[in-house]
């Protein structure tokens, strides 16, 4: 009996005990409680008896807002990881006193290669740790194996593959010790760690049950032996974005100057281009760049033509053990910009490339060549009796005997010539010319009405840029997929009212990519392709430039006469700054033959020009001007 009355009163005494211990550990620290963020972190350190608190006014408190220093992060460091601290003679370290007990947990921390000296002979105890120590020290100790995690990409913008501390913070980020700042996107190395804080790391590093979930290893750093190729910034302030999205400014992660080059990962059917930017993957858009070769030099003119033997392989670079970055099926034609030993420089849709000569045919040339810039005596002109006539846009200009490139050419014209134009099926205007009736490609004629209205009957496609998913450049109340929409639908509705016929790329809040819109303006048998866009740079950057490709363009003197004549009209019309007449293969202009230009109506970033850009009576007024620019063009 006295022996049970003995047992019922131990289990009571050990029940009294852990209530009391759960009582304590509840209150063990004034400035910690339950419902602190680090709470569970603390008191189980506390019960390993790595570190301890405070008592100030009678009260036990913790500080955990106070910044932890180096000296404090060496002890919690060794007792964490059950290392002795190290007995010495004499301190490495003039701030170090040896004999203490700080001097035993530094003198160990440094022997085990968690910390170095803080400066020449100082250890530095009283320093707050930063956070990039931290990761170090964490990574060192807990054994994280930091080089299994240094080609990781990382979520942080602040942080380069490049720093040296990289892979201990990829180390600590895969491990679920740290998650960087609140956004998830910065790491802040040189903040100084809260005791707080840096308890909740050692926690995690310690016990598995306090990490953080494990985050989704995002591939792997940029390694250029990868790329496809290199691309070249052609404007100032380019937006260099995480994601492939400009519907905000969030995921800006840069900006670059005009020339910046960037190595090319990938070419998105959207327009947007993956590249390496400081150590990372990131984004820019493909009308801000333009690709350039090995050499960083853009593609000139073409040379000639070639024709793939079989199906046949683009390198990256003239080594047939290099990267493949593109293919071309058996026939396929191949522009070639330049011959370098045994190779052709060629092109996919703008991307540069090398191609083995011996795995290609030389094509015998039919097509015109690219005109030469003087000044051409234009032949007496006949008297054409048809309401339509068509002007040779090129020089060497097969007429032939049927509807179709293969049929049997029936004599040549020069650029200038003028030829009676009966009637046009699709792509082929039925001509009289010196009493040969035949067929030409209207690509290469300027049709022109001898009555009535000069745009009367003319196909053109107007292309408003951007659209849907892709708002463009946006600041203030200027999104350029608005204005651009507004714009080319005033202009679609003039040209008509004129007896135009317009097919527009889009009517609405779409986004068609940039192949569907050369498509587009190709299934149309359009005669000529107006793209219309707003511009983005610093905001003293403002007015009106327009666009005309460089690259295999047969009809370069048609866009340079279209896109002058639109854009003086801008100009005048609009009182806008005149940034002129440029050459660049944008897209959807170098994909087409067909007199084709983009238009830079204004800056959203420039104060003035946004103003104009969202007025109704200027969007008027850049509509009227482009149409005025287009009749211009007919009546020449």
């Amino acid at each position: 009996m006295y022996l049970k009355k003995f047992s019922l009163l131990l289990v009571i005494v050990i029940m009294s005990m852990f209530s009391i211990h759960n009582v304590y550990a509840s209150q063990r620290f004034a400035d910690v409680p339950s419902s602190h963020g680090a709470y569970e972190e603390i008191n189980y350190l506390v019960d390993l008896g790595v570190i301890k608190g405070y008592t100030e006014n009678g009260k036990t408190i913790f500080k955990p807002n106070a910044f932890v220093t180096r000296g404090q992060a060496a002890k919690m460091v060794i007792e964490s990881t059950n290392n002795e601290p190290l007995i010495v003679s004499k301190s490495s370290f003039s701030d170090v006193q040896v004999g203490t007990e700080l001097s035993g947990y530094v003198e160990s921390a440094i022997k085990l290669g968690y910390f170095t000296e803080y400066s020449p002979g100082k250890f530095g105890p009283n320093v707050p740790l930063t956070r990039y120590e931290m990761s170090k020290i964490l990574s060192k100790a807990f054994q994280l194996n930091e080089d299994e995690y240094s080609k990781l990409a990382l979520p942080f913008t602040d942080v380069k593959p490049s720093d040296p501390y990289y892979k201990y913070i990829s180390a600590i980020y895969y491990n679920g010790i740290t998650k960087g700042d609140t956004t998830g996107t910065k790491y802040n190395a040189k903040e100084a760690v809260k005791r707080s804080q840096f308890a909740s790391f050692i926690a995690r590093a310690s016990n598995e049950k306090y990490r953080l979930d494990l985050p989704v290893q995002g591939g792997t750093i940029p390694d250029t032996k990868d790329a496809i190729g290199q691309v070249r910034a052609t404007t100032d302030d380019l937006n260099v974005r995480s994601t492939p999205d400009s519907s905000s400014s969030s995921n800006i992660i840069g900006k670059v100057k005009t020339g910046e080059k960037f190595a090319l990962f990938e070419i998105q059917p959207s327009g947007w281009l993956k590249v390496a930017y400081e150590g990372r993957y990131a984004y820019v858009y493909r009308d801000y760049v333009q690709y350039v070769d090995e050499n960083g030099q853009k593609l000139g003119k073409v040379q000639k033509h070639v024709k793939a033997s079989g199906n046949i392989s683009m390198y990256k670079t003239r080594d047939i053990n290099g990267k493949v970055i593109g293919s071309f099926a058996a026939d396929t034609t191949i522009n070639v910009y330049s011959t370098i030993g045994n190779w052709y420089l060629a092109d996919i849709n703008g991307l540069p490339g090398y191609v083995r000569i011996s795995q290609t045919t030389e094509i015998v040339e039919e097509q015109p060549t690219p005109p030469d810039n003087s000044v051409e005596e234009k032949p007496e002109e006949p008297q054409l009796k048809t309401k339509t006539i068509g002007s040779a846009t090129v020089n060497g200009l097969h007429i032939r005997e049927k509807a179709s490139g293969s049929s049997k050419s029936l004599g040549k014209i020069d650029r200038g010539t003028l030829v009676e134009v009966h009637s046009i099926s699709g792509n082929w205007a039925k001509i009289t010319y010196n009493g040969i009736n035949g067929y030409i490609h209207k690509t290469y004629l300027r049709l022109k009405n001898q009555t009535g209205s000069p745009i009367a009957g003319r196909i053109i496609i107007v292309d408003a840029g951007h659209g849907g998913t892709d708002p463009g450049t946006a600041s203030g109340n200027a999104i350029e997929k608005e204005i651009t929409l507004n714009v080319a639908t005033l202009v679609k509705k003039k040209l008509e009212k004129a007896g135009a016929i317009v097919k527009m790329t889009r009517t609405g809040d779409t986004y068609p990519t940039l192949s569907d819109r050369v498509s587009f303006a190709q299934k149309n048998y359009g005669e000529m392709f107006v793209s219309v866009h707003v511009n983005s740079a610093s905001s003293s950057a403002k007015g009106t430039e327009t666009y005309y490709s460089v690259s295999n363009n047969t009809n370069e003197k048609e866009d340079y006469a279209l896109a002058t004549a639109i854009n003086n009209q801008i100009v005048k019309n609009a009182n806008m700054k005149n940034r002129g007449v440029k050459r660049e293969d944008y897209f959807v202009i170098k994909g087409l033959v067909m007199p084709a230009v983009l238009v830079e109506l204004g800056f959203a970033t420039n104060p003035e020009d946004r103003d104009k850009l969202t007025s109704d009576k200027y969007v008027d007024i850049f509509a009227q001007s482009i149409y005025n620019g287009i009749v211009e063009y007919y009546r020449k």
